[in-house]
């Protein structure tokens, strides 16, 4: 068996997957499936039928899980490819392009025995036992994965932050960007109950849908232009759903209309969560801030989606009877790790007239994304364009040297990708170490702590510069391992 590193810190992690069904559907965008991918033709592409997220969090091993388990029994014990394993290597294949059986050998053989250390489905630790605080609440943090990504693609990330103290929901995007997705729950029957019959969907390139009369470029931007929308969607209804569970409010009647029971995910199956268990009473006696301070953190797609939450106004659900009205997210921080801006609208991203303040941003840029002059261009206009908001807003954009757009993710300590590499756990060592740093605003206290360096390219062969055509020469950032640029937008 495989596991992940252990993650240093003052509190053990527990790990609880929940899904609320909605009761009624909501079809985003006018995208329908082809037949490639192996979904169903001609269904919407974007249907959100339930929220799904882990969430991690500081544990109270001293009680059993929901089914009675000995915690210490459980340590190690959650998977990180959800299951069914064929499912998901089936979806990682087609998202790459390759053959099952090659994506197999590395998923099938290593991935699919790795496991997370965490205790999955303790209860939450009342944090008033760690602080002499007695109204004493958890911060709570969103994380939204990238293309390809899943609500365990960035563990050790969300492991390092709950670590510390905090609340990390790691959202499940069903908007076709995960590898693959089980659907737990079909439309209520005649007597009005969900019915159990879990279904799979596969990750979604934008060839794999079609709009009415459009051309293929036009999809793509058509597609990705949905997509943050049901995510920017997702991430409202998950933070409506969350706060009443912990707020511990019955749901007003608008809300019953819009959301079924919450329920815990443990592979493929799904169950009620029991209002009687501990980890039940944990999570609705008021532990978790969610009135103010919220942060959220997102790497790649997952950035982008960062991006057009901060920037937009709430969403609007698209059934047009429904009187469900988003207020605007708390939010003060955002860590944007590698955005891609590519889907967003341009000029932009930029803070939204109507937020009371704009939130600090971090955006941490891997060497790869910085060398990609017209996208670090736009990305340091965006953070300037923060800047602007007001002497009160940090905004800080800093480039990993050697630092690889998947550097943010588990795999660099994955073996045998990442596992005996001591790049792979520098980098995820010192975007925590930021990551905390920033949410705890002591941002310019934690840069002053790492190497720094110059923004300066060489051109470079792996063996000899000299002997090496230009058109065969690489460009990298001048700087090793471990090293920093922070970039002067003045």
């Amino acid at each position: 068996m495989f596991t992940l590193p252990d993650v240093p810190g003052p509190f053990v992690v527990g790990a609880t997957t929940f899904a609320i069904p909605l009761q009624q559907p909501q079809t985003i965008g006018a995208a329908k499936l082809r037949r490639t991918g192996g979904n169903t033709p001609r269904e919407p592409a974007l249907l959100l039928e339930e929220i799904v997220f882990t969430a991690f969090y500081p544990a109270d091993i001293r009680k059993p899980s929901t089914d009675g388990t000995a915690p210490e029994k459980l340590k190690k014990a959650m998977d990180w490819v959800a299951k069914p394993v064929n499912k998901t290597i089936r979806g990682y294949a087609h998202f790459a392009k390759l053959p099952f059986w090659l994506s197999n050998v590395f998923m099938g053989c290593v991935a699919s025995r790795l496991k997370l250390p965490v205790y999955p489905n303790v209860p939450l630790l009342d944090p008033t036992e760690a602080s002499d605080d007695p109204q004493a609440q958890w911060p709570l943090v969103f994380f939204s994965h990238g293309l390809s990504g899943t609500r365990t693609t960035y563990s050790h990330l969300c492991i390092r932050l709950a670590s510390q103290g905090k609340v990390v929901l790691a959202m499940e995007h069903r908007d076709g960007t995960a590898p693959v997705v089980t659907s737990h729950f079909e439309p209520a029957s005649a007597e009005g109950k969900k019915r159990h019959k879990p279904k799979v969907k596969y990750y979604l390139h934008p060839e794999d849908v079609m709009y009415e009369n459009q051309e293929e470029e036009q999809t793509k931007s058509a597609f990705r232009i949905d997509q943050l929308l049901f995510r920017r969607l997702e991430t409202y209804l998950a933070f409506m759903a969350f706060s009443d569970l912990i707020n511990a409010r019955p749901r007003a009647d608008i809300e019953k209309s819009l959301f079924g029971n919450i329920y815990t995910v443990w592979g493929p199956t799904c169950a009620e969560l029991p209002r009687h268990s501990p980890l039940w009473q944990s999570w609705t006696t008021g532990r978790v801030q969610f009135k103010e301070n919220i942060a959220i953190v997102g790497h790649s797609f997952g950035g982008a989606s960062t991006l057009s939450i901060i920037s937009n106004p709430p969403p609007s659900l698209p059934d047009t009877t429904s009187h469900i009205r988003f207020e605007p997210l708390p939010i003060t921080h955002a860590l944007v790790l590698d955005p891609w801006l590519e889907p967003l609208p341009t000029p932009g991203p930029a803070p939204h007239a109507g937020m009371p303040r704009a939130p600090h941003i971090l955006v941490l840029n891997s060497e790869e994304f910085t060398l990609w002059d017209d996208h670090f261009a736009r990305l340091a206009e965006v953070v300037r364009a923060w800047r602007r908001t007001g002497p009160g807003v940090d905004a800080q954009l800093l480039t990993f040297i050697r630092a690889k757009h998947v550097s943010f993710s588990d795999l660099g300590v994955i073996w045998p990708l990442g596992h005996l590499a001591r790049d792979g756990r520098t980098f995820l060592r010192v975007t925590g170490d930021l990551a905390l740093a920033f949410l705890a605003n002591r941002t310019e206290e934690a840069i002053q702590g790492v190497t720094k360096r110059e923004m300066e390219v060489e051109h470079v062969r792996k063996r000899t510069l000299k002997s090496a055509p230009p058109g065969t020469r690489r460009r990298r950032i001048v700087g090793g391992v471990g090293e920093v640029v922070v970039h002067d937008l003045s």
